[in-house]
């Protein structure tokens, strides 16, 4: 019973769709995200949400400039895993 439930847990962590996103030249302050130094996602929100038969809290990013729009899953890998109980939510930019 133990092998499987390990087991499972590896896989549960080999699976995620995140795990080969690079997150390099991405930096986080505790509110925006910055890409090799300037600006690229503004902190715009905190929510709470009723998911999965849960309150949890939603952070909401949006990308400051459309050229930052292919960072959004690297910014939420690392933002989630900076802040792992809070889910991250990436609003892109299309002006």
């Amino acid at each position: 019973m133990k092998k499987t439930i390990l087991l499972l847990t590896l896989l549960s962590f080999g699976c995620s769709p995140l795990l080969n996103v690079s997150t390099q030249g991405l930096s986080y302050d505790g509110t925006d995200v910055f890409y090799n130094g300037e600006l690229c996602a503004k902190f715009s929100a905190m929510e709470l949400a009723y998911d999965n038969k849960k309150i949890v809290r939603e952070a909401t990013f949006i990308i400051v400039n459309p050229k930052y729009n292919d960072k959004a899953l690297p910014i939420l890998k690392l933002v989630t895993s900076k802040n792992p109980k809070i889910e991250v939510e990436v609003q892109l930019n299309n002006d």
